[in-house]
Order: C-alpha cells, then structure tokens, then sequence
C-alpha cells in the first residue's frame, strides 16, 4: 500500500496547473477547467474543484492510498476509527474506491485500479 496520489482543492485549475507546470517543471498529465493532474517526482498531484465527498469542511485535501482489496482496507481504517464517507463504490473514471474521514480535516481515498 502507499499513497500515489494527492487531491488538493483550488478554485482555477487550469491556472494552478500551469503555474506547477512551469514554476517545478510537473510533466501535466490532465487538464481541464475541473481537474488537472501533473507527475510531482513521482506522486501525482491532482488538482479539484469538487470532489465525491464534503472536503470543504475537512480541509480540502484528498490521500489517495492504492491498495489491493479496497474492502479489506476499509474494514481495517473504520476498526481503527476512521469514518467511511462513500464507498465502496466505482468512480466514473473506473477506480474502485472508498472515502475515509480522519484523522483531523484529512480525507483517505483507499483504491485500486481497475
């Protein structure tokens, strides 16, 4: 398991994605008015302006841990109190996912790749 991925809230995506792009040097791997995803060295930074769950209220920001069996990741987070949101279920882009709450203003999407 580890996180890949980071989901961070912003209201200009395509202006925050070019600004990454060109002040780091981040390879952009998608970019529209809603997301844009850039290569960070490695961990993918997504950038959101809605998400599946209320992240206006917890922070803002979305881990995104991949995982083998998402229901088995689920079980494990909620025995050691986290709360599940949404999920399991399967995105529209296709990923099996599950969205926890905790700890603090902090979003976990456990997933898996279909």
């Amino acid at each position: 398991m580890s996180i890949r991925a980071i989901d961070v809230q912003v209201e200009d995506v395509s202006g925050a994605t070019k600004l990454l792009a060109d002040a780091y040097g981040w390879r952009v791997l998608s970019d529209d008015a809603n997301f844009g995803e850039l290569d960070a060295g490695g961990v993918r930074l997504m950038l959101s302006r809605e998400a599946m769950v209320p992240w206006e209220t917890l922070g803002g920001v979305i881990l995104h841990e991949y995982v083998d069996d998402v229901g088995r990741a689920v079980e494990r987070a909620v025995a050691a109190g986290a709360e599940l949101l949404a999920g399991p279920l399967t995105t529209d882009w296709g990923t099996e996912a599950a969205y926890l709450k905790g700890p603090g203003a902090l979003i976990v999407d456990v997933c898996r790749d279909a």
